[in-house]
């Protein structure tokens, strides 16, 4: 589970009420490297279908109404088919990873006649927004074969373009873009604390050196990277030790470390209680607590 990324999950729900709202077609995480990968609007069978698609890595051109749109991390692209649309991996990229989902429904419908009022379609996210780190969190429960009813594919829709709503009526008052250095490291963060990742990963993730990315890192952000990707561990860890059974020692391998021990260490460093204080409480940990070194 802790090495699992790529991959993709289709839902065919019977016809129901509630999916005539809002309800899920498919998620996936996918890497292309190959510039055959190409996707076309009007030649796609899957009519009916709003899709959205964030870049983590690389990136990738989509072509909306014969405007070329290149999509860097943390970026997104939102389209419906049929239309005139084409997204696809140019020459000059080396790899386009991203994440997607894609819906159905009229409320799918109106979400992208209001994105399409009020943006040209192509979106950058803050790394911390809502709609980016819901899609990975329905990628996981789909995954995990969670999503096993209508009722609950139609809740994540619904969830999912109400979330989309809210942030693209707030994007004017966003905070200040982060350089596409610090997103991209940020992103990589969300997606891989999981694994034995560090500042080291997060510095390649971003392209720079890692002097240089330490420094531009705790000056857009305020933290440093370790302190940064502890608290996405920790703040994980504690919502698996609040609604789950698993033990300890598999908490700590499902958000990177390597053992009981050290999550108790840095749980007691972080928030002055050990990972079975914690569960006892279920604490909620707001996400702008982080550790401060």
């Amino acid at each position: 589970m802790a090495g699992l990324q790529h991959g993709a999950v289709a839902f065919r729900f019977k016809q129901d009420p509630v999916s005539e709202l809002a309800q899920l077609w498919s998620v996936g995480w996918d890497l292309q490297t190959s510039p055959i990968y190409s996707w076309s609007g009007t030649e796609r069978k899957d009519l009916g279908k709003i899709i959205f698609q964030v870049t983590l890595s690389g990136y990738g051109d989509v072509q909306i109404d014969g405007k070329t749109h290149r999509v860097h991390p943390g970026q997104a692209f939102v389209v419906k088919s049929p239309s005139n649309y084409r997204y696809y991996l140019p020459e000059t990229s080396e790899k386009w990873e991203f994440m997607y989902i894609t819906l159905y429904g009229k409320e799918a419908d109106r979400c992208y006649e209001h994105i399409r009022e009020k943006t040209n379609q192509v979106i950058r996210f803050h790394p911390e927004s809502v709609p980016v780190k819901l899609v990975k969190q329905i990628f996981d429960e789909a995954n995990s074969k969670n999503v096993t009813s209508a009722y609950k594919g139609s809740s994540l829709a619904y969830q999912f373009i109400m979330e989309l709503y809210e942030y693209v009526s707030e994007m004017d008052r966003e905070m200040d873009e982060w350089p596409e250095s610090v997103v991209s490291a940020v992103l990589f963060a969300r997606q891989s604390y999981q694994n034995p990742i560090g500042p080291d990963e997060m510095a390649d993730a971003s392209g720079l050196s890692r002097y240089h990315f330490t420094r531009i890192f705790k000056k857009e952000t305020g933290f440093t990277p370790i302190q940064y990707l502890t608290n996405i561990r920790i703040s994980k860890a504690i919502e698996l030790l609040a609604h789950t059974k698993y033990t300890t020692e598999e908490i700590a391998a499902l958000v990177g470390y390597t053992n009981a021990n050290y999550l108790n260490k840095v749980c007691r460093k972080v928030t002055g209680k050990s990972p079975g204080e914690l569960r006892k409480e279920k604490t909620e940990w707001q996400s702008d607590k982080f550790l401060q070194e």
